[in-house]
């Protein structure tokens, strides 16, 4: 289905019934990264996933410059369209940083966010070796190497999960179509956003800090711990790499209706 809008054509799925849950994406993957998922969790919600727009079937009409508030708009549309007041909210790398714009700017359409290894690069880059890492990327997108970046950017990304299923074709060349505007568009975006403290600290009852216990020591996991110190929260880890929900579909599933639940715990994992 779309949601026609006046600058994008907003492709989205809905599947099931009961309490709805928003799942977002990250950089270059789409909708499809949550599809087994989404079925498995449609059995106990209502489930919306979506392309952020530029990104495979959300093709923009006309410009496709990145911002956040475009983001978030696009998630407030939607609910509107679909008569939602308020969502549970799950975010994966940029999917996270996304959700938690949302929260910030609108409390009260949250029901709960978990913010999976969050890519949350902007707060992160103090860090000298993320520091170094992003001025490579940049170099790369700034002289249009392209494939180059995209190698880099992946490598950055931490252990490939054994689990993970090969992608098909279609797929495949959907995603290859995001590399340009992930990389010119929402890669420099990302890094120049730093979330707001305080309104995050106002929420912090309604945010789940996450990563995977498999995915190594990498930024993303990095930013969950920092994002839960200053929550005053601890993280909690699940059984996966960084592409978690497309690689382990049903444990995945399982993580993420027991936290929404409260039966989830969390892990204890040490890191190397």
């Amino acid at each position: 289905m779309f949601l026609e809008k006046e600058d994008v054509s907003l492709y989205y799925e809905v599947q099931g019934q009961g309490q709805p849950l928003l799942l977002i994406h990250g950089v270059i993957v789409d909708g499809g990264l949550y599809e087994k998922a989404a079925e498995l969790l449609s059995a106990y919600y209502k489930v919306i996933t979506y392309d952020r727009r530029g990104n495979s079937r959300s093709v923009c009409k006309g410009g496709n410059v990145f911002s956040m508030d475009s983001q978030i708009e696009d998630i407030r549309d939607l609910m509107d369209e679909l008569s939602i007041e308020d969502t549970y909210v799950v975010g994966v790398s940029a999917g996270a940083v996304i959700g938690q714009y949302f929260l910030q700017k609108y409390p009260d359409k949250v029901r709960h966010l978990i913010m999976y290894e969050p890519a949350m690069l902007g707060e992160m880059k103090d860090e000298p070796e993320l520091a170094h890492w992003i001025d490579m990327m940049m170099e790369l997108i700034n002289k249009r190497k392209l494939n180059s970046a995209v190698l880099k950017f992946v490598e950055h990304i931490g252990n490939t999960d054994p689990h993970s299923p090969k992608k098909d074709k279609d797929t495949s060349l959907r995603e290859m179509k995001n590399h340009e505007y992930a990389l010119t568009q929402e890669f420099p975006g990302l890094a120049a956003y730093r979330p707001d403290k305080e309104k995050m600290k106002k929420s912090a009852a309604k945010i789940t800090l996450a990563a995977g216990e498999k995915s190594g020591n990498t930024v993303y996991v990095k930013a969950a711990g920092v994002l839960a110190e200053i929550l005053g929260k601890k993280e909690i880890y699940y059984p996966g790499c960084h592409n978690f929900p497309y690689d382990r579909p049903e444990e995945f599933a399982a993580c993420i209706s027991g936290t929404l639940n409260g039966n989830y715990p969390g892990r204890s994992v040490h890191l190397h």
